[in-house]
């Protein structure tokens, strides 16, 4: 699919200098090194936030909580139907 959509980005004179230079030296347009780097970016939050939501399940697995007998789960119960 082709390129629909258009946004308009302002950047300071010095800024646009350097944005220009650094798309020149890659040998591609000012647009294309825009997009680039918002897909790079893009893409590193989703590994970050991947990582994260690794990390919050590896945490709740390996949590060491006692685990209660089951008559002691029943009285629990028992409790708090009675308040």
């Amino acid at each position: 699919m082709g390129l629909t959509k258009k946004v308009m980005v302002l950047f300071d004179p010095e800024e646009f200098k350097k944005v220009e230079k650094h798309a020149r030296l890659k040998g591609i347009s000012v647009a294309k090194l825009i997009r680039n780097a918002v897909e790079k970016m893009i893409t590193e939050d989703a590994e970050l936030e991947k990582k994260a939501r690794l990390m919050a399940a590896r945490r709740l697995v390996e949590a060491e909580e006692p685990v209660l007998e089951w008559d002691e789960l029943e009285r629990i119960q028992e409790r708090g139907h009675l308040a």
